[in-house]
């Protein structure tokens, strides 16, 4: 993803957004931590990584005085010897940054895209493949694998149907289950016709007041050159239907299935937005390879969370659409590529005009290239999320803008991928 500008804290609000949240969770000692705590986890999830880890090079941390330990993984779990000598990757930062990436605040990405941290053997690629089972060691959540088929069946213990749809006034118990063990949820019918339709003329209209390089939109590049809108934030800058349409009751108590605490973020998390999908891009963001909403790091300040997408368009291979890997939101994930999900549940979900879907920030999910030319699908989105949200992100802004401000310590980089 390019750099960009978007959602920066324009309110003034001056929430020293690191400390704020970085402060609300422990505080780990670079030394303490390698000799008390890993082993003390190790030993307690092993079961959960061993086998994920076997034949995986040692992985260092460094600190930038030159203390360093690195992880070497074995059938006992994860052994930490002082130096670097051994790793084939070794990856050096602070104190503060590495206390962040243990808490989930940052993740291995995040953490040397926002120039926290660099790689200075190996590559981020070699650091990631550690990543799932760090965060089987340090929080218990197992490792996504094909096994999880057999967590995905329906409340009398049958597998689920994983393609199936639900009317608009579908049995709430059933969705709620669904939605739960899945991570997503197709919801037919939601909107009339005449709705999608005034919807739609209001994304016209708001795309016809975006430009290229402002700091609310995404922008692509397609085959004969010309620069396409793939996404616009804050849509509600330029129309009082669509932020209006953040409080919709349909869609709000959808959305509410999966935590009836949620609340819309209207004015934060980029607010209401629109992906437009194109045929033929060749440069850009406009398809997004497998990934989830917390990418760069903040699981614990954002999630859960949920994606309401209003379908405008019909959704399919042609015209483009939603994949998501079914029950993956439960569950510490590798970084896939396209081509790479084996015999996991992948998702393709087809839509029409008019349908509501769902999905968890942690699922992992992708928008990949249409198929077919001249596609043009829009998909509005909506964010639900809890209190928490609310209480670290101002109006305004997006829990990736607190990477990108000094902290205490005067850390500063520019801003950098989201996804």
């Amino acid at each position: 993803m390019r750099s960009v500008t978007m959602g920066a804290d324009t309110t003034g609000t001056g929430l020293p957004w690191v400390e704020a949240i970085a402060d609300s969770f422990p505080r780990h000692s670079f030394g303490r931590f390698h000799t008390v705590h890993l082993p003390a986890l190790g030993a307690e999830h092993r079961d959960l990584f061993v086998d994920d880890l076997d034949g995986v090079p040692p992985l260092a941390f460094r600190l930038p005085d030159g203390r360093a330990y690195t992880w070497i993984a074995g059938p006992k779990g994860v052994e930490a010897v002082e130096g670097d000598a051994g790793a084939a990757t070794v990856i050096e930062l602070d104190e503060p940054t590495f206390s962040e990436y243990v808490n989930e605040l940052l993740t291995a990405t995040g953490c040397v895209r926002t120039e926290r941290a660099e790689v200075v053997r190996g590559t981020l690629r070699d650091w990631k493949r550690w990543e799932p089972a760090t965060r089987a060691l340090l929080t218990g959540r197992p490792i996504y694998t094909n096994a999880v088929r057999e967590t995905l069946v329906d409340r009398d213990g049958k597998p689920l149907d994983l393609r199936r749809s639900f009317p608009a006034d579908g049995n709430r118990e059933e969705m709620r289950h669904f939605l739960d063990t899945t991570g997503f949820l197709h919801v037919k019918g939601v909107y009339a016709e005449a709705e999608v339709a005034r919807f739609a003329a209001e994304v016209e209209h708001v795309r016809s007041r975006t430009t290229p390089g402002d700091r609310f939109s995404w922008w692509s590049l397609n085959g004969d050159g010309e620069e396409v809108v793939t996404r616009i934030n804050y849509l509600g800058r330029h129309s009082e239907v669509l932020q209006e349409l953040c409080f919709e009751p349909r869609m709000t108590e959808l959305a509410r299935l999966a935590d009836p605490g949620f609340r819309v973020c209207d004015d934060r998390l980029d607010g209401p937005m629109v992906f437009v999908k194109s045929s033929d891009l060749v440069k850009g963001d406009g398809n997004l390879g497998w990934h989830t909403d917390d990418g760069i790091g903040g699981h614990p300040a954002l999630c859960p969370l949920i994606q309401a997408g209003i379908q405008l368009d019909h959704a399919n291979p042609a015209n483009g659409q939603l994949m998501v890997l079914a029950g993956s939101h439960r569950h510490a994930n590798h970084w896939l590529k396209w081509g790479e999900e084996g015999d996991l549940p992948v998702v393709r979900i087809e839509t029409e005009p008019g349908d509501l879907t769902l999905h968890f920030g942690d699922i992992m999910h992708s928008t990949p290239p249409p198929t077919g030319p001249g596609a043009g699908r829009r998909a509005l989105y909506y964010k639900f999320s809890q209190e928490k949200t609310f209480e670290w992100v101002p109006s305004g802004c997006h829990y990736n803008d607190a990477l990108f401000h000094a902290d205490k310590a005067g850390r500063i980089a520019a801003r950098a991928a989201t996804q």
